[in-house]
């Protein structure tokens, strides 16, 4: 399949009013790269007609093509949808085809659909099938793929349908450098040297001699730019905070710089890079590249930093990293406070944590020790009254990490915390069943023992999870017992009735169930599900549906309403973002389960009596926050994410009992998909 009578086509180009005939050597089989599963879907509706006119756009307009026969190789939960369509459009009943893969055999479905033996093929495979968990397959394995599934049609005159993130990626590359046609056809040969370059990391830096590679869509690359430089910003004016951040792409990448600045200047429909693409990412002056700088700089290459130019012109830094402001840790760290653990900040993983302590608020957010792994989109708790802070999961610098941290504040006290001996994380010696990220965890205490439920969560591709596991310990144990007592083990549990991931996890007030909120079931489809689980029975069963429609459910962050009077019921807050242009702050509501009016907006007190006013949000377009409660303070907190699409590090603390927001001093970092938590 690749070879030069096999050409390749970009599924957008299908539904342009550029579609045209381009392929100037006969061809004996046209390939359809698609990028999304539902582009992949799309093409299997109507497919008998399409077929037709993409064969005649691209190949022969003179003669008319008919179908002889079908195949399909899909994902088993759309494979059934499709085939029903394939089987109802060509009038024919499916077979199973064996096919010999590298590793195993594989069912492929056939539909006979016109008795002709020099009709046109038609196949439908999904290629993304066949990579490995956390892992695209590689170039090899493409090339070992798609020859073992073109033995089904072997000289005949083929048009293939394929979803594959490699080659649409690869695709998309070529197509930009701007040298191919209108057409946008790429024959067999080219894509094959391509994607076998890709493959071999070429590019060299000046600066350091170092291989660099681009960030694959699954897999980290080692080399890239985002990986061994950290994010870096330039001051936009002496008399604002505002910062852009520095392009590393177009600094450290010589050959051929940030592309998708060079897109949007071949493509004014295309939208181009927002990053600074003026300044030097390693010294923070004008006019040069960093692996052009032969600046005498004396900072930490690893660290992250702001640059300003004073009205002399000259540049000074001033770090950003929590390594950076270790000095200014207390003694201990008070209880209750508010923990920030990790996140995402602009392209870069963090393993920076730091405290606010919640009475009063002397002296801001301080640093803790830094987490041994990078990690974002993970799941932290900490069981009451213990001192003990699990972090969990999470996606790291090179993929999903099933390790948990734990950090003991409680055996630290009242020992000063610079002293960096005692006062860290560390690894537990048991992990998570599986790698993922996206997930909820929470904590309930029943009697003398605290147990740590983690669920759910994202592991890759698009499968999204449905395990649920716990960890169970004694209250009298510390953090150091935990990890050298090889009994405390995670155990699996019952799992959600719905797989899914970016869902909100809570506990109620009295400890005996735990709710899900939400989330996504796979990349395109939310999920506005609830289910409860019940922690002596070990059982979950489907409750309720969160009052939004289907199609524009938001993902939500729901908390224990400790409010007074409330009987365990939940806060939900609920994300909300720029592209749904609402024109006021989403209202913050009341679940109260196994209630006639389940669903209520939560009422702001009013002493005035001036009439009733719904508790909203405090800012529009506001997504990926974490949100947690203080039941000491009875005070709820909601911190970092994104307003209008970028990363903030503010955040609001919400009275339970006056239901008013105020907001609090603003964390050193912004951050996004962080966890936090309170310690009492």
């Amino acid at each position: 399949m690749f070879h030069s009578g096999c050409v390749y086509i970009p599924s957008e180009v299908l539904h342009s009013k550029n579609a045209s005939a381009g392929v100037s050597s006969p061809i004996k089989k046209l390939v359809v790269c698609h990028k999304s599963q539902k582009s992949f879907d799309r093409s299997t509706r109507r497919a008998s007609r399409s077929t037709q006119q993409i064969w005649a756009s691209y190949v022969d307009a003179e003669n008319e093509c008919t179908v002889s026969d079908v195949y399909l190789l899909s994902e088993s939960n759309t494979n059934s949808s499709m085939q029903d369509r394939l089987a109802k459009e060509f009038e024919s009943t499916a077979a199973c085809v064996p096919v010999e893969m590298p590793k195993n055999m594989v069912n492929v479905i056939k539909f006979h659909a016109d008795s002709k033996e020099d009709g046109l093929n038609v196949m439908f495979v999904d290629l993304n099938l066949f990579s490995t968990k956390d892992n695209a397959a590689s170039v090899s394995d493409i090339q070992t793929l798609m020859d073992c599934i073109g033995t089904l049609v072997k000289k005949k005159r083929t048009l293939m349908h394929v979803k594959s993130d490699a080659i649409s990626s690869a695709i998309a590359s070529m197509l930009s450098d701007g040298k191919k046609d209108k057409s946008q056809c790429i024959n067999g040969e080219e894509l094959k040297t391509f994607l076998s370059g890709q493959e071999q990391a070429i590019i060299k830096s000046h600066l350091t001699g170092d291989l660099i590679r681009r960030l694959n869509k699954k897999n980290v690359a080692k080399n890239c730019p985002l990986t061994n430089h950290p994010a870096r910003f330039i001051q936009c004016s002496l008399d604002t905070d505002e910062r852009k951040e520095i392009c590393r792409f177009y600094n450290y990448d010589e050959e051929r710089g940030c592309l998708r600045s060079i897109k949007a200047q071949r493509n004014s429909n295309l939208k181009g890079c927002d990053m600074d693409h003026e300044h030097c990412h390693r010294c923070g002056c004008e006019g040069h590249r960093a692996f052009e700088c032969t600046s005498d700089v004396t900072v930490d290459t690893n660290t992250s930093l702001m640059f300003q130019k004073a009205e002399d012109g000259k540049i000074t830094a001033t770090s950003l990293d929590g390594d950076d402001f270790k000095s200014s840790k207390p003694s201990d760290v008070p209880v209750p406070s508010l923990l920030v653990l990790g996140g995402r900040c602009r392209g870069r993983t963090l393993n920076s944590c730091e405290f606010l302590p919640l009475s009063p608020y002397a002296g801001g957010w301080t640093a803790l020790p830094n987490l041994q792994e990078h990690r974002g989109s993970h799941a932290a708790c900490s069981p009451k009254g213990t001192g003990v802070v699990f972090v969990m999961g999470g996606g790291g610098v090179d993929g999903n990490l099933d390790t948990v941290e734990l950090l003991d504040l409680q055996t630290s006290h009242p020992q000063s915390v610079s002293d960096g001996k005692e006062f860290k994380w560390s690894i537990m010696s048991d992990r998570l069943s599986s790698a993922r990220h996206a997930f909820g965890a929470v904590c309930v205490t029943n009697e003398d023992t605290h147990t740590s439920f983690a669920v759910g969560g994202w592991m890759y591709g698009t499968k999204s999870c449905e395990s649920m596991e716990k960890l169970s310990f004694k209250a009298s144990q510390s953090c150091s017992e935990l990890d050298l007592q090889k009994g405390a083990r995670w155990e699996k549990c019952s799992p959600i009735l719905t797989p899914r991931r970016l869902h909100s996890v809570a506990a109620s007030v009295d400890g005996s169930s735990i709710f899900v909120f939400g989330g996504y079931i796979d990349e395109r489809k939310v999920t506005s599900s609830i289910e409860s689980y019940d922690v002596k029975a070990d059982c979950w069963s489907a409750t309720d549906e969160l009052p939004y429609p289907e199609k524009s459910c938001p993902l939500v962050q729901a908390v224990p309403d400790w409010s007074p009077d409330a009987e365990n019921s939940f806060l939900i807050f609920p994300y909300s973002d720029s592209n749904a242009n609402e024109p006021c702050k989403p209202t913050v509501l009341r679940y109260i389960p196994n209630s006639p009016e389940k669903f209520v907006p939560v009422v702001v007190p009013n002493v005035d009596d001036t009439g009733i006013v719904n508790l909203e949000m405090p800012i529009k377009n506001w997504h990926s926050f974490s949100a947690t409660v203080s039941p000491s303070l009875r005070t709820a907190y909601v911190v970092g994410g994104l307003i209008d699409s970028k990363w903030t590090g503010r955040g609001f603390l919400l009275d339970l009992t006056t239901m008013k927001w105020q907001e609090l001093p603003e964390m050193s970092l912004p951050r996004r998909r962080l966890t936090a938590l309170v310690i009492e």
